[in-house]
């Protein structure tokens, strides 16, 4: 009789753990011995599994004992851990959260709206599942590209993604739709603009020193408010934002975004106003460049201590915005003040009132928004509904012209079924 063989997925296999069976691949229609058993399973070891799209390996139903026990041994130790730090009941272990940073650090999301059936890509889309990326089923049948889109895997309840090394693909994919003739509706144009300027964001996050990222940032500011004045009855399509999980480069995207439409909502000037609010609220969050990104992304609360270290990121921002680039204070504004409350109990400095400023004042109501409307792994997200009936409950933190102004803005977005 033929041996038998069961489907372990990589992330039931512990990194630096030492399982006590055989692994084995699978390569058409055999099975494959790929690591003997009692050799440490090493975090290299998984990197090239994944980098050659091996999701799972195979055990021998024979050792099927030998993985119970194994399986059994990790979770009551990482289950301790997990409880330790705080992480019990989101995940059931240690590897759990892990897989969750792994794929937060390795992975972009992209938006189902700029794909159409029978474009051909250069790169393969993921979805993002249960802890979970899946290859889209339009790839499956060929190992490289280009591939050809059905469709059939793209549904809009889906959180699609790259790898981040296929982001140099994606961004001239993308930067090919934004200077097609024509350019579409302007419901694609915004498309292409919220993703090339969340690329944008993700460069700026991942070197803010770089004077040529602040450059490209400032330079995606000045093409949204274009867009923006340009299209002020459809400008809305911009504001379409994903409620899926939380990701910086998509968070600071969103604030940019929600800032600059508040602004033009009470009647900012384009120069210098829009500009440099937009440019304050897309860098608002780059101190969080210097947080442990195991913190930030963090699948459960803050512990006190935690979240006295997360607060850090707002001075972070300032100093290396300060030391780096000669940036208006204006634009600071937002990077500074975008915790802070009317109350004084927000931080960094406890401001008061007349204190905060212009754009201290916007950002403050956006950022928070934000923050509610988007789900986390340890939450829901609040319906629009729900997260500005939050805002008017804590009123007295809030300017209440711009937070009015806000709502109205919101109602706005959802007549035009956005």
């Amino acid at each position: 009789m033929a041996e038998q063989y069961f489907p372990v997925p990589l992330r039931r296999i512990g990194v630096d753990t030492v399982p006590n069976f055989d692994l084995f691949i699978k390569q058409k229609n055999r099975y494959v011995l790929y690591r003997k058993a009692d050799i440490m399973f090493e975090k290299t070891v998984l990197n090239n599994l994944m980098e050659n799209r091996i999701e799972s390996l195979f055990v021998s139903k024979r050792d099927l004992k030998l993985y119970e026990e194994y399986r059994r041994q990790i979770v009551e130790e990482q289950e301790g851990v997990a409880e330790e730090k705080g992480f019990a009941g989101i995940f059931i272990d240690l590897e759990e959260v892990e897989r969750y940073h792994e794929i937060l650090d390795n992975y972009h999301v992209i938006d189902h709206s700029l794909f159409k059936p029978e474009m051909e890509l250069s790169f393969a889309v993921y979805y993002h599942e249960k802890n979970d990326v899946h290859l889209a089923e339009d790839f499956e049948e060929k190992p490289e590209g280009p591939w050809q889109l059905t469709l059939k895997s793209f549904a809009t309840d889906r959180e699609l993604m790259i790898k981040n090394e296929d982001l140099p693909a994606y961004r001239s994919f993308v930067q090919k739709l934004m200077t097609a003739a024509g350019a579409g509706s302007v419901e694609r144009q915004a498309c292409a603009l919220r993703e090339m300027s969340k690329m944008v964001v993700k460069d700026v996050l991942d070197d803010p020193r770089s004077g040529e990222n602040i450059k490209r940032a400032n330079q995606t500011v000045d093409s949204m408010v274009e867009f923006i004045l340009e299209n002020e009855t459809s400008f809305y399509s911009l504001m379409k934002i994903s409620g899926h999980d939380y990701y910086t480069y998509v968070h600071s995207m969103n604030v940019c975004t929600f800032c600059l439409a508040l602004g033009q909502e009470i009647g900012l000037p384009k120069s210098p106003d829009l500009e440099m609010l937009g440019l304050g609220a897309m860098l608002h969050d780059v101190g969080k460049s210097r947080v442990d990104p195991k913190l930030i992304n963090k699948p459960g609360k803050f512990t006190d201590e935690e979240f006295t270290k997360m607060k850090d990121h707002v001075l972070f921002g300032v100093n290396i915005l300060n030391e780096n680039h000669d940036l208006p204070d204006k634009a600071l504004e937002p990077v500074a003040q975008h915790h802070e409350k009317l109350t004084g109990i927000g931080y960094p400095y406890g401001l008061k009132n007349h204190k905060i400023g212009l754009f201290g004042r916007i950002s403050s109501i956006v950022d928070v928004y934000d923050a509610l409307t988007t789900e986390r792994s340890y939450k829901k997200a609040l319906t629009p509904f729900e997260a500005l009936s939050f805002l008017s409950k804590t009123q007295k933190e809030y300017d209440q012209n711009f937070l009015t102004k806000f709502i109205l803005m919101l109602g706005k977005q959802i007549e035009k079924g956005v």
